[in-house]
Order: structure tokens, then C-alpha cells, then sequence
């Protein structure tokens, strides 16, 4: 054992070791984690207004022309498609049957006001005892019967009146300004039916949100006003989930909408935007149905304590040894118990 020599380097490695776990555990103390309910989705426009918009067609016929292309800006209003009825010559038919409820509809008063006036002739002659009293009954059903006959003339005139109308409905406007991004191929002799797509629009809108689908073992965690980061597809991004301050390529947002029920598939909808406009991308580049990723910041814990959560597969919860815990009103809270 004299003879032996004492390596320099072992006892450096000891010394390094020594030291080394020391400085890891002080680190899983003292190091903060920011705690996040990560969820995926896509861009959308904030109002349902703006969002992507289907054309349906108002009734059943062939279609006669487009005035668009796919790609092109039209103005609420704008003609989108004009629509035929299979019958070439069923607005003339329309028009002489409307004629004639009409005709029959003049006739129908006339006859009524012509009863109404016997009516009254009646009653001052039997008063008079100059009738009798079932002449004055037969001339007041007389006068039901032409107050009936006018009724019904008018009911048919205002059916004629509707499918004028709607054979007028067949020229399809656009009913916000957008851009046309779909529509029916083909014109001239293609059938459709009502309530059929015709065209697919999508609004010209700087409303930009993102739809979220956030688990629901994290959704009670979610409130409105929560801080965001979000990466967008097509962007370059690093984000470390614990620590946000240092990401790169992420953009800041905020919580909007949480819905209160699920989508019907478990998960939860939760709506993003971005604190001012011009925090996200323009338009341009940030167009609707872009894919998202999103990281809504929790509570802040100590690495640890993070660490020991995801080995025994907790989830996050508002327990523990946190230095901020969220209120349920959407606050936060200091020491939490």
C-alpha cells in the first residue's frame, strides 16, 4: 500500500462527482418550472361571421351561369350563380295563373260587397215588415259565402305570389364580401337541389384566433385571460414548455373563449387571440386554417416537484408545493396551501 500511488485525476472525478450532485439538487430546488395545458388546433376568424361560409342553393333547378371563378373578391351582393327551374316556361305560366287568381279575387269582392248591401236592404225591410225574416237569413249566408270565396282568392294569390318570389330568388348572392375559394363545376345544364353547395367562401377578415382542442384533464385549469405562447405552421420555432421566457419563434396570446362542454369527442374548444394585432403574422401569412400548436402558461412550481409529478404521472393540478396557484375567479393566489 506504500508502494501504491494515488491517481490526481480519481480524486478529481470524486470531487467532481461530489459536486456535481450537489449542484443538481440545489438546481431541482431552487429552479422554477412554468407548469402549461398544451392543445393543437388551427386559425380561424374570431367572429363566426367571417369564418368559411358555404353557398347553398334556394331551390331545386339547373344551373344557367356562374359570375365567378374560383379565386376572385366579390362584395356582399355581388351575383354569385344564376338558377333555373327545370321548366323553361314556368314563369310565364306563373304570370297568367297569377292573372287570373287575380280576376277571380276582384270578382270574389264585388260579389261580397253586392251580399253585404242585400244584407242591409233585408234587415230594414223586415224591421219594416216588408220580409220576411228568412229572406233577411238566406241573403246574410248569401254573403257569407262570397266573404269565404274572397278569402280563399286571396289565399291562392298569396301562393302564387311566394313562388314568384322564390323563382326571383334564383339569382344567389354573395351575403358578405369575400373570396370565392370553392364552387360547383360546371354551368348550363347541371342539376341541383335545395339546400344543395353551390360555392365555398371565406371572408376578408383581420379577426385572427386560434381553435384549440385542449384535453380534458387540463381544461379545468383553463380560464379566460390566461397567457399563451402559440407556433404557427411554417414558422421556426423553439419553445421549452417550462421555461417560456426563453422560446423562440413563438408568439404571445391570451385565453378568449373556454367552452363549458366538449366538442363530442372528450376534448375541449378553447379560443385563442393575440393580445394586439400585431403580435401574430399578418393575414397574408396567417391565413384561416393554418395548424397551431399552443402552450397556455399554468402554475409556476420548482423542477422537482415537476419531476416527481410527471414520474408518477400526476397530472397538473393546483396542489402541491406551487408559489402561485390560480384562483378559481381567474386570479392568482400567493402561498399556496
Amino acid at each position: 500500500m506504500q508502494l501504491a500511488r494515488r491517481l490526481k485525476s480519481g480524486r478529481i472525478l470524486v470531487v467532481g462527482l461530489i459536486t456535481g450532485a450537489v449542484a443538481l439538487g440545489v438546481g431541482l430546488v431552487k429552479t422554477p418550472w412554468q407548469q402549461t395545458a398544451t392543445g393543437s388546433g388551427k386559425v380561424v376568424a374570431f367572429s363566426p361571421d367571417e369564418r368559411i361560409q358555404t353557398v347553398d342553393a334556394p331551390l331545386s333547378g339547373r344551373i344557367s351561369r356562374w359570375f365567378v371563378q374560383e379565386g376572385d373578391l366579390v362584395e356582399a351582393g355581388d351575383p354569385i350563380v344564376e338558377i333555373l327551374d327545370i321548366d323553361p316556361d314556368i314563369l310565364d305560366r306563373l304570370k297568367r295563373e297569377q292573372d287570373a287568381v287575380q280576376n277571380r279575387l276582384a270578382a270574389a269582392k264585388l260579389s261580397a260587397e253586392t251580399a253585404r248591401l242585400n244584407v242591409e236592404r233585408q234587415d230594414k225591410a223586415v224591421a219594416k215588415g216588408l220580409s220576411a225574416p228568412r229572406e233577411f237569413e238566406k241573403a246574410r249566408l248569401e254573403w257569407a259565402k262570397h266573404l269565404g270565396d274572397e278569402a280563399k282568392a286571396a289565399e291562392d294569390l298569396a301562393k302564387i305570389e311566394v313562388r314568384l318570389w322564390r323563382q326571383g330568388a334564383q339569382l344567389v348572392t354573395a351575403p358578405v364580401s369575400a373570396r370565392i375559394q370553392r364552387r360547383l363545376a360546371g354551368d348550363g345544364g347541371v342539376l341541383t337541389s335545395a339546400g344543395a353547395p353551390l360555392a365555398t367562401l371565406v371572408p376578408e377578415t383581420d379577426s385572427r384566433a386560434i381553435e384549440l382542442r385542449i384535453s380534458g384533464n387540463d381544461i379545468p385549469l383553463v380560464h379566460k385571460g390566461d397567457e399563451v405562447r402559440v407556433q404557427f405552421e411554417g414558422w421556426p420555432a423553439v419553445q421549452v414548455s417550462g421555461w417560456p421566457s426563453v422560446a423562440v419563434g413563438t408568439f404571445p396570446a391570451r385565453v378568449e373563449v373556454v367552452d363549458t362542454a366538449d366538442s363530442g369527442d372528450g376534448g375541449f374548444r378553447v379560443l385563442v387571440t393575440p393580445r394586439h394585432r400585431e403580435d401574430w403574422p399578418e393575414g397574408l401569412y396567417l391565413r384561416q386554417g393554418t395548424r397551431a400548436q399552443g402552450w397556455i402558461l399554468l402554475n409556476e412550481v420548482k423542477l422537482w416537484y415537476e419531476l416527481w409529478r410527471r414520474f408518477n404521472g400526476f397530472p397538473v393540478s393546483l396542489s402541491g408545493p406551487p408559489e402561485k396557484v390560480r384562483d378559481p375567479k381567474g386570479g392568482k393566489k400567493e402561498d399556496a396551501k
